[in-house]
């Protein structure tokens, strides 16, 4: 799979990290100013979308993902209800998700951040339509450490805080192609400058992100709040076939990782 195209990075399957402490005033304020937009991206650019909400992607190559929001429905596999977003680009898939609730106490408070947890994935994988599991959603994370995307990684709450990594927040306004004078959140690392733009006026909350010496990544090029078309079907994906345990060696390497991936027989 395409890292660059098909593996976005949305705020609220960051790793995003609470910097608070009751021992400091300052790490407090970040800490309630990144509850507060967690929070807000999620209810607002996720729970709350309509279905058919849509955000495309691009990256500097010109490889493009349309994002579409198909809300909470029954898992054609499990039956279980979650969340999902289908992935329109090479290769095309479907992530199903759950709304994890993360409570962490700090002095006083009790914060509770909201993030999402995959469940299941249907994926297009060499013409074929694959079923993976939440067993081998975790398998294939611990197989290359949780490096390879947040989207398919749950969110991390950070406790106890790390006070001394405080990152700087700050507000713009972005223009987009049809879209001006977009409001976001710049949450801007003290450590290696990496810029993350949110917003939760955005379906999925992500605008871009920005590092000094990572090229290639997503970024929003265009949106809209209604519209988007399904490409997996309910049928197609009843009939999709399980991942195996990965075979090792002689595979799909990525990240260094040789990896067997085929579907069950």
């Amino acid at each position: 799979m395409k890292k660059a195209a098909f593996l976005l990075v949305f705020l609220f399957l960051f790793s995003l990290t609470a910097y608070a402490g009751g021992q400091s005033e300052g790490c407090l304020k970040i800490a309630n100013k990144l509850y507060v937009l967690q929070n807000k991206i999620v209810d607002k650019s996720f729970r709350n979308l309509k279905k058919g909400a849509w955000a495309l992607y691009s990256t500097e190559s010109g490889d493009k993902t349309k994002a579409v929001y198909w809300g909470l429905q029954k898992s054609p596999k499990t039956r279980k209800k979650y969340y999902m977003i289908e992935f329109q680009g090479k290769p095309a898939g479907q992530v199903w998700y759950k709304l994890t609730p993360k409570d962490v106490k700090y002095g006083a408070k009790t914060y509770r951040f909201w993030t999402l947890e995959p469940m299941e994935i249907y994926a297009k994988i060499s013409g074929s339509l694959v079923y993976i599991s939440k067993q081998m959603i975790e398998l294939f994370m611990q197989m290359v450490g949780g490096r390879w995307s947040t989207i398919l990684k749950e969110g991390v709450i950070v406790s106890p805080p790390d006070c001394s990594k405080l990152p700087k927040i700050t507000v713009t306004i972005v223009n987009l192609p049809g879209h001006k004078g977009v409001k976001a959140t710049i949450i801007e690392s003290r450590g290696n400058g990496a810029k993350l733009f949110c917003s939760p006026d955005v379906p999925f909350g992500f605008i871009k992100a920005v590092t000094k010496h990572e090229r290639g990544s997503p970024h929003l090029v265009d949106f809209a709040f209604l519209g988007g078309s399904r490409l997996i079907s309910e049928a197609e994906a009843a009939h999709a076939k399980p991942i195996q345990a990965p075979n090792l060696p002689g595979g799909l390497k990525i990240n260094g990782i040789t990896i067997q991936i085929r579907p069950a027989k």
